[in-house]
């Protein structure tokens, strides 16, 4: 696989991940096509993909398809979904994935990999994306934190052409990117990370300067950070000191303005991704008999919300 000419990517998922990602991505020179439920096709093709940021507001304008209209025509084909549509993405994207695709996939926690992998085998790779993004009520992504950075690799943390390929249209991007030779360490970094800030943020209601503030929040945040890198060392990937003094650092920065995604969407009365990022990371510890107190409490404090959710729902 060579960069000669523009890579072919399909962008699965719209949102305020896949959605920044693939702007980006289609203004570094590349051949960016997005998949997207019909309403979000009409919008996207009226209205383009816009994305907000601090210094500038940018319009681009990718080709959008829906799943009916899928080729099998794709170098890369980029996962940004949320776990529980994972099944469903799968099928829509089976008809565009043949032996020379990768697919990349840039979602929470760890359980995705597996599923991917029975599904379509060498053509998974390993991915992380570290993007802190917004989807507003109009459509628009906005950007609320200057870090783009991306990781990947192959499983098997062998060298490749085709990750070395893809990591340089990413860089055109704007990212910053390792292509690792360790890329499930890398995703385990990233699952201890997501889930510390977001069971921190997520059970106080609030951003990192606030719970720091106030007398105990700075143990309970390093209490977490603890429970967390103890399921990950369990599982064969412990973090080095630096990542988690790294992590410890961002959870307890005073007067951080800094949440999570977990936490934005309990506030907003959305739907929480709960599962993939906390409540899987607990399987993990009960798994390995380790006490994790605080990340259960987050995790019990998001699903009773979900469940909130579903139940007003049903009643509607």
């Amino acid at each position: 696989m060579t960069t000669a000419k523009p890579m072919r990517l399909l962008f699965v998922g719209a949102g305020a991940v896949g959605g920044f990602v693939a702007a980006r991505t289609l203004e570094g020179g590349q051949d960016v096509t997005v998949l997207a439920h019909p309403a979000r096709a009409r919008s996207l093709r009226e209205h383009g993909l816009v994305v907000v940021t601090p210094s500038a507001t940018t319009t681009s304008r990718p080709n959008v398809v829906t799943a009916d209209e899928l080729t099998a025509d794709y170098d890369a084909v980029v996962l940004a979904v949320k776990a529980d549509v994972l099944d469903g993405a799968m099928d829509d994207i089976a008809a565009a994935v043949t032996p020379d695709t990768m697919v990349v996939p840039f979602l929470n926690g760890m359980r995705h990999i597996d599923r991917l992998v029975d599904r379509f085998g060498s053509s998974v790779i390993g991915g992380v994306l570290r993007v802190a993004t917004e989807l507003q009520a109009d459509g628009s992504v906005r950007l609320l934190d200057p870090l783009f950075a991306i990781e990947i690799g192959e499983l098997d943390g062998k060298p490749s052409e085709r990750t070395d390929a893809l990591g340089t249209v990413f860089r055109a991007a704007g990212a910053q990117v390792t292509v690792s030779r360790h890329i499930m360490a890398d995703m385990w970094n990233k699952w201890v990370f997501i889930a510390s800030i977001g069971a921190i943020t997520g059970l106080m209601r609030g951003p990192i300067g606030e719970i720091v503030a106030v007398p105990g929040g700075d143990a309970f945040a390093r209490a977490v950070v603890a429970e967390a890198c103890g399921v990950a060392a369990a599982a064969g990937y412990p973090l080095t000191d630096a990542q988690r003094q790294g992590v410890e650092r961002t959870v307890t920065a005073t007067g951080s303005p800094a949440t999570s995604s977990l936490s934005r969407d309990l506030l907003a009365g959305h739907k929480t991704e709960v599962e993939p990022v906390l409540g899987d990371l607990v399987a993990h510890a009960s798994a390995a008999g380790l006490a994790v107190p605080y990340l259960t409490a987050a995790t019990l404090a998001l699903r009773v919300h979900n469940q909130r959710l579903l139940t007003a729902a049903a009643r509607a």
